[in-house]
């Protein structure tokens, strides 16, 4: 038979986890898109990658990141380039719900130059994750 103290103690426990599997369903899943980027011949190899993401129709805030290769190089300073095609998950504000253009732009390592662009259309949805596919194409000198 269980002492008053023993019954209150396990009481305790039981609300703990109540309250902390209760705070966990609350919790709200991530707003991502999940960009596949391919890359035609024309495109050379590419260290140095900036994702920008624009609502369709405001483009006037758009929000960007670079990432580098995630590969070792040889030299000490230089990771080796992508290797394509890969996947690149972005995590957005759930604000970004609706239709996005997906920009990803390759530069170059040491002037961030323009080498190559592709763009894609995605519609965000809030809490959920969004597929968007896009080529990577050498970028044309005027494109700088």
């Amino acid at each position: 038979m269980m002492t008053a103290a023993a019954r209150r103690a396990l009481a305790g426990v039981m609300m703990m986890i109540a309250v902390t599997a209760y705070g966990a369903g609350c919790a709200k899943d991530a707003t991502r898109i999940y960009v596949s980027v391919a890359a035609d011949a024309t495109v050379p190899e590419i260290l140095l990658l900036r994702t920008t993401i624009a609502r369709a129709g405001d483009p006037g805030q758009p929000v960007s990141s670079d990432r580098t290769s995630p590969y070792a190089g040889d030299a000490a300073d230089r990771p080796a380039p992508f290797v394509f095609p890969l996947g690149l998950p972005m995590t957005v504000d759930p604000s970004f719900a609706g239709p996005v253009v997906v920009t990803v732009e390759g530069l170059d390592w040491d002037s961030h130059a323009l080498l190559a662009r592709g763009r894609g259309d995605a519609v965000v949805v809030a809490e959920k994750e969004t597929d968007a596919s896009l080529t990577l194409t050498a970028a044309a000198p005027a494109d700088d």
